[in-house]
């Protein structure tokens, strides 16, 4: 088992956004922040929410069989630290001018204005998580705000950062990597590049030495996906496949026992 502070880094070398949770049960309204929120389906709309055993809001979920998932913005830094440092049963956090509850439309609970994603939620599943249980939630309403950007969690909070732009690119994989001589096989490959679909792909299948033992073309679909398929050769050894369109280049590996 490894070290708590080694753990602790481990922990904190994750990245995520933070959603605030909000109930509604007896003694009113509630709000707690949870770092593991995450959309685990598009259809089913589902969104899971990872609460501690031990927290008011695990307790109003199952009671309630429902909950609002308010995706916290840059604004609401301040309020996401209140909501994860105090509990229900210690003060009725919603009462703070940090937040600005607004009623939903499928469910009791209140929704939280200013945040990036607000999701009316209807519990369909419990599962056990270690101490923690996750809520499998039915997207049953959503509103987006464009103009909101998110919070994001790595080693303290975050705001995103700009865009990677990926360069021009070639990767291929080869199915199956490993075979006998003379059997078919398929290399899989994609093109990354601003202008993807249609693009000719040169491939070639090289011994150790260099020689090109088997060669061909395929053209990339919309999206810069592309298929080759070949034989492997009769002779034993370690081959490459090497695919090129224009300066963009792509190797992978097969063996033929």
């Amino acid at each position: 088992m490894p070290e708590p502070a080694q753990l602790r880094e481990a922990f904190r070398s994750f990245a995520t956004t933070v959603a605030l949770i909000t109930t509604r049960g007896p003694n009113g309204p509630n709000v707690m922040a949870a770092e593991w929120t995450y959309l685990v389906s598009h259809e089913p709309f589902l969104i899971l929410v990872v609460v501690e055993g031990s927290n008011a809001t695990h307790t109003l979920i199952r009671e309630t069989r429902e909950f609002g998932v308010n995706l916290a913005s840059e604004e609401q830094v301040t309020a996401m630290s209140f909501a994860g440092h105090f509990t229900k049963r210690e003060t009725d956090k919603l009462s703070s001018e940090l937040f600005e509850p607004i009623p939903a439309n499928r469910i009791r609970a209140p929704l939280l204005a200013g945040s990036v994603l607000r999701a009316e939620c209807r519990l369909v599943r419990e599962i056990p998580l270690g101490a923690h249980t996750g809520f499998l939630g039915e997207v049953l309403e959503v509103a987006v705000d464009p103009g909101k950007r998110p919070i994001i969690l790595h080693r303290g909070p975050h705001r995103l950062g700009s865009r990677i732009e990926r360069p021009e690119s070639l990767a291929i994989a080869v199915t199956p990597a490993a075979t006998s001589g003379g059997t078919k096989v398929s290399v899989e490959g994609e093109l990354t590049s601003s202008e993807r679909a249609g693009r000719p792909v040169s491939l070639r299948l090289l011994d150790l030495g260099g020689t090109a033992v088997r060669e061909g073309t395929a053209s990339t679909d919309r999206r810069g996906m592309f298929t080759w398929e070949t034989v492997a050769p009769p002779q034993p050894g370690r081959y490459v496949v090497e695919a090129q369109h224009g300066s963009a280049s792509g190797r992978a590996s097969l063996d033929v026992t």
